[in-house]
């Protein structure tokens, strides 16, 4: 009888597929990057026909890695980057538009309309984007159907409209109002046909099944959560308070508020945990838009470095930055100043400055961007001491330990850096009946611990240094 857990997780720069069984243990993965197109400023697109295609191959990578076949799958996962927009037409399937990347800014002048409006929006949700991507289209809205990344893979492996309220929270379409649904109003305002939307599902639990023509097999898709929330579930951080940070293209902080939506900052509005069985469970988070994303810069886009792993050399070569100073900002700055026009900054140069020394200012950069977030945060919420992170920019140990510095609390990596991925699978798990959320604290496991190496007086210091010289 199959028990495997597959988890396809499609993030903005690449897709992974990782193959894990009910004791938590990594069987096989495969990743893949996703080309991003900038048509003009502001502007990211992807091909979305592409990017299922690189989803289809990670799929049969992650399987022939672990020498299993799908017939050995229990059920699917689906975790996604939050915020993008697909349509696709209702007839055929196919998609009629690039995809509107979660970071695309086109949605500006219709995000600040709504507000003026009195309906809930952010510049980067696809209420502020929906129309531009239809009048992209040039195809009249009766004639599509559309969701956000995860219920465009899900339509593609199974013929399901779905997505969960986790991807649906951060539309700007659900209806805050009543807890469940759409906003009627809005797509009235809009002028957009309900059937256009996904209907919504649970987190976890019976979803649908992928055709056989897709995969070679009718296996359950059994969770379908946004890629936060998925972090969320592979920490075991699903109560009031418990709290995780993801350092991928950007970079997330993330808390539970337990029952009850809680805003606790008006750069950290509520938001939708999971909802299972009935019950929903909310959230709230900062963001670092520009994590990840900055290193690439650093290396391909800047040419400094050979590569992220010759950048965390450098890094790790000087004893401090000096008067080096980064703000990582190359897309805005997010929580908790939410100025999306701010840019990124080096400044403090000398001539005894190297790349060592801008390597690690930029990496401090990050680490100061979190504690900005982590203090609104724990003035809020009753959280633990230890800080539980994971993504790709985890892989630094000069980060972790900076980011212990910085929060003056210790830093608990998670043994499998891609947490999105993995807590899909757990979710999946959950959701066939495999596992059961007691199970969650187990199965998260940490491969190293960074306690502060400094005091909090030169902690504060090198902090408020670095705030007066970023300033916008």
């Amino acid at each position: 009888m199959p028990e495997l857990l597959l988890a396809l997780d499609a993030g903005t720069t690449g897709a992974r597929a990782m193959l894990v069984d009910p004791a938590g243990t990594v069987l096989g993965v495969d990743k893949r990057p996703i080309a991003s197109h900038f048509p003009a400023p502001g502007l990211v697109e992807q091909d979305p026909a592409e990017v299922w295609n690189i989803c289809r191959a990670v799929i049969d990578g992650a399987l022939a890695a672990a020498g299993r076949g799908i017939a050995d799958v229990a059920a699917i996962g689906v975790t996604t980057q939050r915020a993008s927009i697909v349509l696709w037409d209702r007839t055929t399937g196919e998609p009629v538009a690039p995809m509107l990347v979660w970071s695309d800014l086109r949605g500006m002048e219709e995000y600040r309309s709504l507000r003026a409006r009195g309906f809930t929006a952010w510049p980067q949700v696809p209420s502020a984007k929906l129309p531009a991507a239809i009048a992209l289209s040039g195809r009249d809205p009766g004639d599509l159907q559309w969701g956000t990344l995860d219920c465009w893979l899900t339509y593609r492996l199974s013929g399901a409209h779905v997505t969960d309220a986790s991807a649906a929270w951060l539309t700007g379409y659900y209806d805050y109002a009543n807890g469940a649904g759409w906003d009627t109003a809005l797509l009235a305002h809009q002028r957009l046909p309900a059937a256009m939307f996904p209907a919504q599902v649970a987190s976890w639990g019976a979803i649908a099944q992928s055709a056989p023509a897709v995969l070679g097999a009718r296996v359950p898709i059994t969770a379908l959560i946004a890629d936060q929330e998925a972090a969320m579930v592979a920490h075991g951080a699903l109560g009031r308070g418990e709290w995780k940070a993801t350092y991928g293209t950007s970079g997330v902080l993330m808390a539970g508020t337990g029952d009850a939506p809680q805003a606790i900052h008006n750069s950290m509005p509520a938001e939708a945990l999971v909802f299972v069985g009935g019950r929903s469970r909310f959230c709230v988070e900062g963001m670092v838009i520009t994590a990840g994303s900055l290193i690439e810069w650093l290396c391909n886009g800047l040419g400094l470095f050979a590569s992220p792993a010759a950048m965390e050399a450098a890094a790790a070569s000087v004893a401090d930055a000096r008067n080096v100073v980064v703000r990582p900002s190359l897309a805005g700055m997010g929580a908790p100043h939410g100025k999306f026009e701010a840019r990124g900054l080096i400044a403090g140069l000398s001539f005894a400055d190297g790349p060592g020394e801008v390597a690690r200012a930029a990496l401090q950069g990050i680490a100061f961007r979190f504690r900005e977030i982590a203090e609104v945060i724990a003035a809020a919420l009753p959280v633990p001491e230890a800080l539980p992170v994971a993504g790709g920019l985890s892989a630094s140990d000069t980060l972790l330990q900076l980011q212990a510095d910085a929060l003056q609390r210790p830093v608990r990596r998670h043994a499998v850096r891609e947490a999105s991925a993995f807590g899909a699978a757990l979710a999946a798990g959950m959701g066939v009946g495999l596992l059961d959320e007691s199970d969650l604290t187990t199965l998260a496991r940490y491969d190293a611990e960074f306690l502060p190496k400094v005091g909090s007086d030169e902690a504060d210091a090198a902090f408020a240094r670095w705030q007066t010289a970023i300033a916008p």
